[in-house]
């Protein structure tokens, strides 16, 4: 495009400037020549003029061509940041789920350990107990027991003791 500006301006200069010299050696009068000249600077300034439009023209297209891409990169980029946007806000609301999920499974499975050890403890609290009392009711048995031979075994010596006495008195 701008190659093509160029090689247009160049022509256009190279063309006024060979009517200049055509016209300085050209055998004419001085009044026609510079009738001439001024005509043909007209001609050159209307054409200038034609060749602005024109590269306005084509710069305005050219912007507009531009700016129509960049909007539509711009678009595109913005729907794939989007996009990306999404796909991670899922993956972390996934993965939010995934570490929720297994957190309350631990908890879970923490107070079923928790309560089974107890249930343990509770059982073994109370089997404790049971043989407490029935061993201090064994030992209680036997302390009566033997507080009753005891008892009878110095009743009876007593008693050999006081039939003994009365005999020797």
């Amino acid at each position: 495009m701008a190659e093509k500006r160029e090689f247009l301006l160049g022509m256009l200069m190279g063309s006024a400037i060979g009517a200049a010299v055509a016209l300085l050696y050209a055998p004419q009068a001085g009044d026609d020549t510079r009738d001439l000249l001024r005509q043909k600077a007209s001609e050159a300034k209307d054409k200038a003029a034609e060749l602005a439009d024109g590269v306005k023209t084509t710069v305005v297209e050219s912007a507009g061509a531009a700016k129509t891409r960049v909007t539509g990169a711009a678009d595109s980029v913005k729907e794939k940041v989007v996009d990306v946007a999404g796909t991670v806000r899922e993956k972390v609301a996934d993965v939010t789920e995934n570490v929720k999920t297994s957190t309350h499974d631990m908890l879970d499975r923490g107070r079923n350990v928790v309560e089974s050890k107890k249930a343990q403890v509770v059982a073994a609290v109370e089997a404790g107990k049971q043989a407490f009392e029935q061993k201090r009711t064994e030992l209680e048995a036997d302390v009566q027991q033997d507080l009753n031979e005891s008892g009878t075994a110095a009743n009876s010596s007593r008693n050999d003791t006081s039939v003994n006495t009365a005999q020797n008195g």
